[in-house]
């Protein structure tokens, strides 16, 4: 679906189409909230690191349902696989706007985050903001003697929405991830920051600034993807929550 026009306020804008994001952009959806998905590139939308994996799916998540429908007989999904049905769950999804773009800020009003900034300059409001942006905070990936800004091979990495939080007094700490050659692909390693100590484990809001939330990795360091499949559920739910509130006010 495409993004309402200037100064339409979402309910929610998740930023990261990951398996976090993409989990809390489809519960907030069913539930009739109004999304704003914001990834770097729609087609990587729900990726795996490797080819394929075996998983355990939380129950209730999309990735249950997924699973059960392109897993083999041991459970195993390819990553082609799982992210095309992701992609076509979110693009069939009533509510979910997706916009291809990178975020380099949040639009802050007093203590209250009320929206994101992109590369393009085009503020987007929405009443709560969820950052989901997994290992792309200042990452840099590394093969051999090549070093370049990126989470994963050829995926950019959100340097600008970094320095943004750390001006705003975020505390961060280097999380490396070493990703295997399999099939004889290369080996590499991505260094990444991740918040230290800022987002409540229990309701995933941020204690700095208001209408904040972050969940996955960029959130408590590495997860698995199950782990994020939970958390981007937990999210759906806090965030479901939150709008109800402020419904009823």
């Amino acid at each position: 679906m495409n993004s309402p026009g200037r100064g339409h306020v979402y309910d929610v804008a998740i930023v990261g189409a990951g398996i976090c994001g993409t989990e809390a952009a489809l519960g907030c959806a069913k539930a009739g909230l109004d999304v704003l998905l914001v990834t770097t590139i729609l087609d990587t939308c729900y990726n795996l690191a490797g080819e394929r994996a075996r998983l355990e799916s939380p129950v209730d998540t999309f990735m249950a349902k997924a699973v059960a429908k392109v897993a083999d007989e041991e459970n195993f999904v390819s990553s082609w696989e799982l992210h095309r049905a992701a992609k076509y769950e979110l693009e069939h999804t009533p509510g979910i706007h997706f916009l291809q773009s990178s975020v380099s800020s949040l639009i802050v009003e007093g203590s209250s985050v009320v929206g994101i900034d992109t590369w393009e300059g085009v503020p987007r409001y929405a009443k709560n903001v969820a950052l989901c942006v997994g290992s792309f905070l200042e990452a840099r990936l590394t093969i051999g003697s090549l070093t370049e800004q990126a989470g994963r091979l050829s995926e950019m990495a959100y340097d600008d929405l970094y320095l943004d939080l750390l001006a705003r007094g975020f505390n961060f700490e280097t999380l490396r991830l070493k990703a295997e050659s399999i099939n004889d692909s290369p080996t590499y390693t991505v260094d990444c920051q991740v918040l230290k100590d800022e987002i409540e484990p229990n309701n995933f809001a941020a204690q700095r600034l208001k209408n904040l939330y972050a969940a996955g990795t960029c959130a408590f360091g590495y997860v698995m993807y199950e782990e994020a499949a939970r958390q981007g559920q937990g999210l759906a739910e806090r965030l479901i929550a939150e709008g109800s509130v402020r419904s009823a006010d």
